[in-house]
């Protein structure tokens, strides 16, 4: 028998910085993750606090912000290895009443670090269609994901840390107080599976509301804008030529395999960007699920009938800035008891799961 502290189901973002966090505190972990692509694997990791047509600051911008760029920087230093690329993004304006709200937004004082100038019509550059103009987001990055991931899991390997297998929820056995899966007991199991959560027999209850998102990489001519744009869909430049644009957004067909129609969309929406669009090859079509949820907070805490699970999910398109914090918040909830705040604690939905 392999017994530990505890047992985590996934090795996604969410995953893998709960293991790092537990790990660091001294407590035995064990993750299972099968090692096929998952929604963090794809994702861009982008990290932007102003999102929607609304132009809303997250939530709680202050905490997830500075802890999500430490973390990653100290991880940079640990392993010798870049992955929080953090720049400005400029964001089109799509009509005069966007423009307005903008402006407004930026007069307000919890705005203006992340509100920078705005650029008049025309004035943006390499060819953009900007007939209202533009703003610059400040305090905005991306997460290198892939390169993380990949660093994490040789991390855990050269620990004894991992186990390449698929866990089904329904092979847990639950006896006295532990978790039994084949050879492993553990004092705790902590679902952290991504959007697969909607098939767990203790969890899938839970408003989890995925969705489909599809990435394509492209190689263009003249090249693209040498910063990350918002107008609609995103474009993220990688290297001289080439570009990351996404991503969509589908509630149906939830499959990670890439859609002729999802790439259409894109490239049309690419194109809409520009007076003149560059000529372009598609190099990569990518896709994943993310496992949203229904009020765009993640959902972290224990059963509440069975306190041996608990699940840390729905970290969604903000997985790069929500998972540092909720990870280490969770950590310090297990060894300290520390509250969990109220927006991703599990109990606001705890009559899902007591029906």
């Amino acid at each position: 028998m392999i017994t530990c502290d505890i047992l985590i189901v996934g090795q996604g973002l969410t995953g893998s910085l709960l293991a790092w966090h537990l790990q660091q505190a001294g407590l035995n972990v064990i993750v299972v993750d099968p090692g096929e692509t998952n929604a963090s694997q794809v994702a861009a990791g982008l990290v932007t606090p102003i999102t929607g047509r609304r132009w809303v600051l997250t939530e709680a911008i202050e905490e997830y912000w500075p802890t999500a760029k430490a973390f990653y920087r100290h991880l940079e230093q640990l392993w010798d290895t870049r992955f929080w690329h953090e720049r400005p993004t400029l964001r089109i304006y799509r009509s005069e009443t966007e423009r307005e709200l903008a402006r407004r937004r930026a007069r307000h004082p919890g705005y203006r670090a992340y509100l920078g100038e705005e650029v008049a019509p025309g004035k943006a550059g390499f060819g953009l269609a900007d007939p209202f103009g533009s703003r610059w987001l400040t305090r905005t990055a991306h997460l290198a994901t892939t390169a993380l991931l990949a660093a994490v899991r040789r991390w855990l390997q050269r620990n004894h840390r991992l186990h390449q297998s698929r866990l089904l929820p329904e092979d847990l056995a639950l006896q006295g107080g532990k978790v039994r899966w084949g050879d492993f007991q553990a004092d705790i199991a902590i679902f952290c599976e991504g959007w697969q959560v909607v098939h767990n027999p203790w969890f899938g209850s839970l408003p989890w509301q995925p969705s489909r998102g599809q990435i394509l990489t492209l190689e263009c001519r003249p090249p693209p804008p040498a910063f990350p744009v918002n107008g609609g869909i995103w474009l993220l430049p990688e290297g001289e030529n080439q570009v990351r644009i996404g991503a969509t957004y589908r509630w149906d067909h939830l499959t990670p395999a890439p859609d002729a129609r999802d790439s259409e969309e894109l490239l049309r929406k690419f194109a809409s960007l520009f007076h003149q669009p560059p000529e372009y090859q598609i190099l990569k079509e990518t896709a994943g699920i993310r496992p949203n949820t229904l009020d765009h907070h993640p959902i972290v805490g224990p059963h509440p009938r069975f306190p041996q699970l608990f699940v840390c999910n729905g970290m969604g398109s903000k997985a790069a800035l929500y998972a540092p914090l909720v990870c280490q918040q969770l950590c310090d909830h297990l060894l300290h008891r520390t509250p969990l705040p109220a927006r991703i604690h599990l109990r606001r939905y705890h009559d899902r799961l007591l029906d």
